[in-house]
């Protein structure tokens, strides 16, 4: 079984703001037991994220024409849900029936016209994300063993970890690894947990990370 997924994120200055790009990037079948290879080009700093008074985010979820894929979208975030309500005592998403209402964007396309399997775009002073937060999702394919809609789930899961702020991290159990040269896939025990993580992909895994970076984070619009 074999899984690359690659992150970036674009940086641009627009006045006083910044506009950063996170993807996701699969470039094999899951398949046979290869070297992994995972990049990120730019990382988020960690600094980026949301005011305790905005939550939850209003999200808009495109459909992807298939009940099991849009069931697997729903799920990401209420997945996010069970874990904010747990660690932060808030729930961090809430659906929004028409685009305009939203605070979150998610959309069905190409992810920028390459093999990126999901793109968050999002604009921070440094501190508070500017709303809104778009989200780009390619229709997902089976690959080796996981179905579609765990494909979906896995990335769309990630994404919206990147839409309230929290960074790639080395855990290659985690649900937002990794980053460019973070982890060692030649290392056998590594491989296996990073893949055993992306056939089984768990919002739970990431708990940590969003508690720590929650209680750290305390800006104010």
């Amino acid at each position: 079984m074999r899984g690359d997924y690659r992150q970036r994120r674009r940086l641009r200055r627009a006045l006083a703001a910044r506009t950063l790009t996170v993807a996701v990037l699969a470039v094999a079948a899951l398949a046979g037991p290869r070297q992994l290879a995972v990049a990120s080009n730019a990382p988020l700093t960690g600094a980026e994220g949301h005011p305790r008074s905005r939550l939850p985010l209003r999200v808009y979820l495109a459909s992807f024409g298939d009940a099991a894929l849009d069931a697997a979208a729903a799920r990401a975030g209420d997945d996010w849900n069970a874990v904010a309500r747990e660690v932060l005592g808030v729930s961090v998403f809430t659906r929004a029936t028409r685009a305009a209402d939203a605070q979150v964007l998610v959309s069905v396309g190409g992810a920028d016209g390459s093999r990126l399997m999901g793109v968050t775009e999002l604009e921070s002073d440094g501190g508070v994300i500017r709303l809104p937060v778009r989200i780009e999702v390619a229709t997902p394919q089976p690959r080796g063993q996981v179905s579609r809609d765990i494909v979906l789930y896995q990335v769309l899961a990630h994404e919206l970890g990147h839409a309230l702020g929290l960074p790639h991290v080395s855990d290659p159990r985690s649900l937002m690894c990794c980053g460019d040269g973070d982890v060692n896939f030649n290392d056998a025990a590594t491989r296996a947990a990073y893949l055993e993580s992306r056939r089984h992909p768990d919002v739970r895994s990431a708990a940590t990370q969003l508690t720590e970076h929650y209680r750290r984070y305390t800006c104010e619009p």
